[in-house]
C-alpha cells in the first residue's frame, strides 16, 4: 500500500484557498468612493418602513422632508425609496429646486407608513438594488440596523440577508456611488451590520444615534456631499397654504355646478306662453224690452231705462249753459189698435141662436 506524500495535498489545499478566499474578500472590501463635494447632487434616500421602525417613523418622515428642503437651492435631484419586505419608489430623480415638484415629493413622504404595501420585514438588498440604474452620487440607508430578508421573492433568514445587502452595496460602490448608512436606536450588533455594508469609518461611512440626532446627521451628510458647511444649507421651509390647489378646486367645483345646471335646463320641456287676453266689458241688457223701447232704440232716442241727462237751469234764451237748445223731434202720432180681418163679435151676441129650430 502506497502512502501519498503530504506535500502535493497541502499544495492543492493552498491553491483552493487562494482562489476562494480572495473572491470572498473582494466582495467585502470594495472601497467606498469619496464624497462628491459638489452640487448639484444626485442623492438617494432609502427609508426603512419595516414594522420595527413604527415608534420612530414620525421623526424619520420629518427628517426626510427637511433633507429635501436642504437641497432646494442646489438644483439637485432626490430619489426616495421606501422598503420593507420589498422596495417601492416614492419619487425618482425629483428636481427639488422646482417648487411644485418639491412640494409633491414632500407630500408623498408624508403619506408613508410602516408596513402596508411593502410589508413589515427588512430587505436592505431590495432597497440598494432599486437605485442601481439611477447612477446616483450618494445613497443614504436610514434603518434600525437589522436586515431580515433578501431576494425576490423574499427569503427570510439573517446571515444570507446581510450578505446579499453587502453584494448590492458593493455593486453601487463599484459604479462610483458612495453608500452611507444612518442607524437609529440600534440594537446590539447593529453598527457592525452598517459597517459591513458601507465601510469601517464611523462618522464617515456610517452614523449612529437616536431620533434626536437623526436630522443633524442627515444634514452632515448633505453638507459633506456638497462640500459646504452645515450652516450654509437652507433651513426647512415653513408650511405654506396651498392657494393654487384651493383655487383649482374651486374652479373645478364651479365648472361642475355649471354643467349640472346646463343639463337640467336642457331636460326641461319648453312651453309656449299663452297670450294674455284682454277683458272686454259685457254690456248688460235690461230684463225686458217693451215695444215702445224698441221703437225708440231704432229712432235713436234714449230708452226709458237709460239715465236721463243732467239738466242745468236754462237761461232766458232757453239754452243750456249758453248753448242754444235744439228743438225736439216731432212727437209720434198715437198708434192705432190692430184691426181684425173678420169680426168675431158674434161669439158674444146673445141673440144669435146657437143652433137652428128643429121642425
Amino acid at each position: 500500500m502506497l502512502i501519498p506524500q503530504r506535500g502535493p495535498l497541502v499544495l492543492l489545499l493552498a491553491v483552493l484557498a487562494t482562489v476562494m478566499v480572495p473572491a470572498h474578500a473582494a466582495a467585502q472590501d470594495v472601497p467606498n468612493p469619496p464624497w462628491p463635494k459638489a452640487c448639484p447632487l444626485k442623492l438617494g434616500l432609502l427609508v426603512d418602513r419595516s414594522d420595527s421602525m413604527g415608534a420612530r417613523f414620525d421623526d424619520v418622515r420629518e427628517a426626510t422632508r427637511n433633507v429635501i428642503d436642504a437641497l432646494r437651492d442646489k438644483r439637485s435631484e432626490i430619489t426616495v425609496v421606501g422598503f420593507g419586505t420589498v422596495a417601492g419608489s416614492v419619487g425618482s430623480a425629483v428636481d427639488v429646486s422646482d417648487e411644485d415638484a418639491r412640494r409633491r415629493l414632500k407630500d408623498d413622504v408624508d403619506d408613508l407608513e410602516t408596513g402596508g404595501d411593502v410589508g413589515g420585514a427588512t430587505n436592505w438588498e431590495a432597497a440598494l438594488s432599486a437605485v442601481r440604474p439611477l447612477d446616483l452620487d450618494v445613497v443614504v440607508l436610514i434603518t434600525d440596523g437589522v436586515p431580515t430578508v433578501h431576494g425576490n421573492p423574499p427569503q427570510q433568514d439573517g446571515e444570507p440577508a446581510l450578505a446579499a445587502a453587502k453584494t448590492a452595496a458593493d455593486q453601487l460602490k463599484s459604479a462610483g456611488t458612495r453608500v452611507v448608512a444612518v442607524g437609529i436606536d440600534l440594537a446590539a450588533g447593529g453598527e457592525e451590520n452598517l459597517a459591513a455594508v458601507t465601510g469601517p469609518v464611523a462618522g464617515q461611512d456610517h452614523f449612529t444615534g437616536g431620533n434626536a440626532s437623526l436630522l443633524r446627521q442627515l444634514y452632515d451628510i448633505v453638507a459633506a456631499s456638497c462640500g459646504v458647511a452645515v450652516a450654509d444649507l437652507p433651513t426647512p421651509e415653513p408650511a405654506v397654504f396651498p392657494w393654487k390647489e384651493v383655487l383649482l378646486g374651486l374652479l373645478a367645483l364651479l365648472l361642475l355646478v355649471g354643467v349640472i345646471a346646463l343639463v337640467r335646463n336642457r331636460g326641461r320641456v319648453r312651453t309656449t306662453p299663452h297670450p294674455v287676453r284682454k277683458s272686454v266689458p259685457v254690456k248688460t241688457s235690461p230684463d225686458r224690452i217693451g215695444h215702445q223701447d224698441l221703437v225708440q232704440d231704432l229712432r235713436g232716442r234714449p230708452r226709458q231705462d237709460q239715465p236721463a241727462q243732467d239738466h242745468a237751469p236754462h237761461g232766458p234764451t232757453g239754452s243750456h249753459d249758453g248753448v242754444q237748445k235744439m228743438p225736439d223731434r216731432q212727437a209720434e202720432p198715437p198708434r192705432e189698435k190692430p184691426r181684425r180681418s173678420m169680426s168675431l163679435d158674434f161669439l158674444s151676441d146673445p141673440s144669435h141662436p146657437e143652433k137652428k129650430d128643429q121642425p
